[in-house]
């Protein structure tokens, strides 16, 4: 399964865009709201009827071991009788996922480590559903991320030769180095069918929110 997303949204603020399959069919409509008290990202249907989900920097992290985390919310519980913590608009929305960015990896892997977790109700599971690796042998503007099961890589202590790749973000065909002279910015992400695609793509833009924040933050 692959999509195709636009990179650098989140710090380009104020656009939408509409992300598309590999045969040009529109997914989803992402709608960036810069305004607000707290940047968000809302996930929509594509024609911008209907909310799926919301994405949210988290202004304080969970652990020592995170230098930053966003928030995926939806408009429905995902519990019987879970609370709503936050809201968009108005309107009640429910903690479904974190994705967070770890300080010290596990295993030799020396690239950005990102974990997403699930949430039960309102408290966030122990065990990363998904970690993610960007590689570190490419230029910057080519760099991947690799999508492995958090479980595998609890059981093999980060080797990553031994985990299971579940999907990836970056340019993959040689037809997007026109990213580097049109300037469209637009790269994809290739997963399993089995994984969640709204979730694979909630997570692609926030590794990439990730880096571009921390590029700012470095200067």
């Amino acid at each position: 399964m692959k999509y195709q997303l636009k990179e650098h949204f989140w710090t380009l603020g104020g656009d939408d865009y509409t992300v598309k399959d590999s045969e040009g069919k529109d997914l989803f409509k992402v709608e960036s709201q810069i305004l607000t008290f707290r940047d968000c990202m809302l996930m929509k249907s594509p024609k911008g009827d209907e909310n799926i989900c919301m994405i949210q920097e988290k202004l304080k992290d969970e652990s020592f071991n995170e230098s930053m985390t966003f928030q995926i919310f939806t408009y429905k519980p995902n519990t019987e009788g879970q609370e709503s913590t936050e809201k968009q608009n108005g309107v009640p929305v429910y903690r479904y996922a974190s994705v967070v960015s770890v300080l010290w990896n596990r295993g030799d892997n020396w690239g950005d480590q990102y974990n997403c977790y699930l949430y039960n109700g309102n408290e966030r599971n122990e065990m990363p559903l998904f970690s993610a690796y960007r590689e570190t042998w490419r230029w910057s503007w080519d760099s991947k991320v690799n999508v492995f099961k958090g479980d595998q890589i609890k059981e093999t202590d980060g080797n990553l030769e031994k985990c299971d790749v579940v999907a990836k973000f970056g340019m993959f065909e040689k037809s997007w180095w026109a990213n580097i002279t049109a300037d469209n910015n637009v790269y994809g992400i290739e997963m399993s069918p089995h994984v969640d695609p709204i979730l694979l793509v909630c997570f692609a833009i926030i590794c990439d929110a990730i880096k571009d924040k921390k590029k700012r933050d470095d200067g």
